[in-house]
């Protein structure tokens, strides 16, 4: 059988990916969409504002048109396109510390893929000469840009956290590996009888102090720094993660687990948002998988893998509760 003119394309797209990638990096890393939001301007403009060569920076803007994230309106003059507009700093759902993440994280982590799977080593451990998350704690910015990233995907998984009937019998909850607060502001503003605590690592508390301060809930709610491997705060009805197991691989995600359990009373819950792979298909979180693998050293998981990582941890599921993107997961100390 013959390619057709459509595979061609298609495997152009998956070839050519990288590059393209690498020139949204670029022009989000010089704040060139931060530059066009007010308005066209033409390359010399952007190249003072942005402290760059015009003629170099001329390749990245029509390349970029190509794609649909600038536009050229006149001869050398160019504007933001709808796709950029999701690149400015501030924007409405902005992806721009998607884009700083790929490029200066996971790019990185990627560049050692050959030797990861030849060889078994972590990628992420290749790339920064230590752990992933121990890099973090010793890069502030990085951290930032990191936590920055995963607000996006904490905002997306409110919806599911919100509507569970579990926070009416609750007065406190810990919201574990919370990072800068954006789910636990949320659900405490919601739910004005609850009082919580962010706990992460030191890293997260300036962002999440100022996040809860900024939602008007800090009175009811706390930061508390530490390692989720040595200890958790006790004394919460509801133990909540938002998307920190499936950065573990199983042992290490145990161990969470088991430090969770220590402090639980038996008529408290654990509440886990994952994402649950179907059983008879695992294409839709194939390449999620692939890059919490080699990125993080975890994986995404389905719903038996989930139980039984869960039994090893203490743990028995009470209820799952399927959402657009993730699920809920209720656990109870078994």
């Amino acid at each position: 059988m013959s390619s057709s003119a459509s595979d061609w394309s298609r495997l152009r797209t998956l070839i050519f990916g990288g590059v393209r990638a690498r020139l949204v990096y670029t022009a989000v890393r010089l704040g060139i969409p931060d530059a066009l939001r007010d308005g066209p301007l033409s390359t010399e403009e952007i190249a003072t504002r942005t402290g760059t060569h015009p003629e170099s920076l001329r390749h990245v803007l029509r390349s970029l048109v190509v794609d649909g994230v600038f536009e050229e309106v006149a001869p050398d003059r160019f504007a933001l396109a709808q796709v950029g507009r999701l690149l400015v700093d501030d924007a409405a759902g902005s992806r721009r510390y998607d884009a700083l993440l790929i490029g200066d994280h996971v790019e990185r982590v990627f560049a050692h893929l050959l030797e990861a799977v030849r060889t078994g080593q972590p990628a992420a451990h290749l790339a920064f000469g230590q752990p992933y998350f121990d890099w973090l704690s010793d890069n502030p910015e990085a951290a930032t840009v990191f936590n920055s990233a995963m607000t996006l995907g904490a905002r997306a998984a409110l919806p599911t956290v919100l509507e569970l009937e579990l926070w009416t019998g609750a007065e406190r909850v810990v919201d574990v590996g919370g990072g800068n607060g954006t789910v636990l502001s949320t659900l405490l503003r919601e739910q004005p009888h609850l009082r919580g605590t962010v706990f992460d690592l030191p890293h997260a508390e300036r962002s999440a102090n100022a996040v809860l301060a900024a939602a008007g809930v800090a009175d009811r709610a706390s930061f508390e720094a530490g390692s989720f491997f040595e200890r958790v705060p006790a004394g919460a009805d509801v133990y909540l993660a938002v998307q920190v197991l499936h950065n573990w691989a199983d042992d290490e995600a145990v161990r969470i687990l088991r430090r969770i359990r220590e402090v639980m009373a038996s008529q408290r819950r654990l509440l886990l948002i994952e994402v649950v792979v179907p059983t008879d298909d695992h294409s839709a979180t194939a390449v999620a998988d692939a890059m919490s693998y080699f990125w993080l050293g975890g994986g995404e998981r389905t719903g038996p893998e989930w139980r039984e990582l869960l039994a090893e941890g203490g743990f028995r599921i009470d209820r799952m509760t399927p959402g657009e993107w993730v699920s809920a997961i209720e656990a109870l100390p078994a």
